[in-house]
Parts: structure tokens; sequence; C-alpha cells
């Protein structure tokens, strides 16, 4: 019929678009290129799903209804694509609205959103190879034609073969599409066993990162303030410490819990070199030279804000922002300044980069 091939045509080519952009947000390296070239990568996958969702629902009575006559394959091949449909849909609205869920919650919804796509790959790759290059599986004539059922099958009389056959098959797939998912790299923060459950996402706008192994680093504290001040990485580590546990929210959905970070105060360091803020806001900015994001003066001063240069018990990975990251405890992560180098105060607040690129709230509040 005419119009199921238009449908299957069009469902195939936003779901290929679905698939791409969400694997692009998952990888680090091409997540952080289509950062680098301003697309919103996230708000084109949000835009997908939700005319994927669309034609879906809107096609879904008619497909079942013509596929009631179909052979058992076909009402397969729905039945897979409509439950992994149904995960897809369920846990991208929880991540959607994760401000309002649990962080356990959210945090389920995060992997089942990522298993439900790895371990429908191969599927895809099944399908997709079968009717590029019309190829046709070696399925039981009464799998893909309306053919009489086997006795063995019609009675429920299958041999152990027939289940050893059907669990490797369902084997292979899960193997596969596992196999995908741990192909994605992903960083783990301390390679000794820690206090955390789950793994940092990382999240950069720039490819690379500064390397402060090969060159000395310090944070620069200028604008309106009493006194310019240049602190280097050993003063930081003589001042007075604040050790805190906490759990790392991202503004996507996943957190990390159980945290333990410790650095400097802010008030502390501006308590020991006797600075005074003059100015009601400040920016803070990443060695990367691209990345920056502004706050209320009193959220860093009053609100125990912290300069992070340990994390669980060892000094940060050069991909969490070694030697030293700006920490909010009650803010997202996005407001977590990677490699921050510089703290200018000024009377004007400046909109972060986040916020001019993605829209994200100002001030990125839990």
């Amino acid at each position: 019929m005419q119009w199921l091939r238009i449908i299957h045509l069009i469902h195939g080519v936003f779901f290929i678009f679905m698939l791409l952009s969400g694997l692009c947000l998952y990888i680090v390296a091409t997540r952080t290129w289509f950062n680098q070239i301003g697309f919103p990568l996230v708000q084109f996958h949000l835009l997908t799903a939700c005319f994927y969702c669309g034609l879906v629902l809107y096609s879904l009575y008619r497909i079942g209804r013509y596929l009631l006559k179909k052979p058992p394959v076909k009402k397969f091949n729905f039945i897979l694509n409509l439950l992994f449909f149904l995960m897809w849909m369920a846990s991208g609205l929880l991540m959607y609205f994760q401000a309002y869920l649990l962080a356990e919650v959210r945090n389920v919804a995060v992997v089942i959103h990522d298993w439900t796509t790895f371990l429908f790959l191969p599927w895809v790759l099944t399908h997709t190879i079968g009717h590029l290059f019309n190829v046709s599986l070696p399925w039981p004539a009464w799998w893909k034609r309306r053919a009489a059922l086997p006795p063995i099958i019609e009675e429920n009389m299958l041999e152990r073969r027939d289940f050893l056959k059907l669990f490797s098959l369902a084997f292979l797939f899960l193997l596969i599409g596992s196999w995908f998912k741990w192909l994605t790299p992903i960083l783990n923060v301390t390679e000794a066993e820690n206090k955390r459950r789950g793994y940092f996402r990382i999240y950069n706008v720039t490819n690379d990162f500064p390397r402060y192994e090969d060159r000395e680093w310090s944070l620069t504290i200028d604008g309106l303030i009493n006194k310019k001040e240049s602190i280097g990485y050993t003063d930081l580590l003589h001042l007075p410490s604040t050790t805190i546990i906490d759990n790392f929210h991202c503004v996507t959905g996943w957190s990390v819990r159980n945290v333990e970070m410790k650095g400097v105060l802010l008030k502390d360091l501006f308590d020991a070199y006797g600075l005074e803020a003059k100015g009601k806001f400040v920016t803070a900015y990443s060695g990367d030279e691209v990345y920056f994001d502004s706050f209320l003066t009193t959220q860093l001063i009053d609100e125990e804000a912290l300069l992070v240069y340990e994390m669980d018990g060892e000094f940060l990975k050069p991909a969490q922002g070694y030697p030293c990251r700006l920490y909010h405890p009650d803010m997202y992560g996005y407001k977590s300044v990677k490699w921050v180098d510089r703290l200018e105060f000024s009377g004007e607040r400046k909109k972060g980069y986040w916020q001019q690129s993605g829209g994200y709230d100002l001030n990125g509040y839990l």
C-alpha cells in the first residue's frame, strides 16, 4: 500500500536523525564538535524526537490493523519497535522533566534511554541491510509467510534445541548491543573504588582542554574589587581547606551520588587575602578561553561555593578540570566552571556560555 510505504520512509528518516543525534550527544568527541561549531544538537534531537513520536502515534492504529493479517515476522517487528518506542518516550520524558524528579528516578531514566538505544542497534542494522541489499534472513516459512504452523509450534512442543537457538539469537543481539554501548568512551574519575555511584559524562565546549601539567596555573581575581590578586596552585593548596560530600547533578538528567570534593571556600580565600568585592556580579572564566559563566557575588561568597582541587581523595583529572574548578553545591553542573583561571567582578551581569548557546537558566539552581 502506497500510504504504508510513505509512512515507513518518513519513519525511517526521522528515526535515523534521532538515533544519530542521540549517539552524537552520547559520545564526547562528537558532542564537543557540535558545541564548537555552534550547532544546537540537543534542541535538534528533542525536535526530531517530538516529530518522530507524533508520526508513530498518528500511524499506530492504521498500521496495527494492517498487520493483523500479516505473517508473524511482520507482527514481531511492529511489536519490537513499539516496545522500544515506549521505552524511549517514557525515559525521554523523565529526562526532560528531570528537574521535578528525584535523582534516583532520573538516573534510571538515563540508563534506560542509553541501553534502549544500544540494544536496538543490532535490529536496526539487520533491518536496514535487509531492505537496502534485499537480503532475506533464513526465517522458517511459518514465520515469514502465512503458512500452517508446524505441529511442535502449534502444540507448544518445542525441543531443547529450539530453545537453544532462540536463546543464542537473543544473546547475540544483546552482546552486540552491549559491545556498542561499551565502545563509547566513558571517564572514570578515579581508577580505584570510591564512594560514587555512576560516572561523569564529560561535557566540554572544545575538543581539547588546557594541559596544566606542562605549564603553570594561577587564578586571577580582578575587576571591581579592592585589589587585584593572582593566586598560584601552591598558594591555593596552603589555604584552609573544606571537604564536602555532595551529589553532582547535570541539567541533562544524570547525577553522580556521594562525590567527595575538597577545596577552598571562596569566602575563606577572600578572608585570607583581605579581598573585598565592590561589584554585585562575578564572571568565572575557564582556561580553555571559551567557556564562562556568571553569578551574583553573594552566590559565591555567602553560599559556600568552592574552588575544588580534589575529587574522591585524588587531584582532579585533566578532563575534570585540573588543577581547579568552581563548584556551587546548590547549582547544576554547567555552573561548575572547569579550569577556572579568572574571577572578574563587575557592576553588570554577563550571560554565560550556555545561557547564550542553549538558553539555560542564569542562576542554575537545582
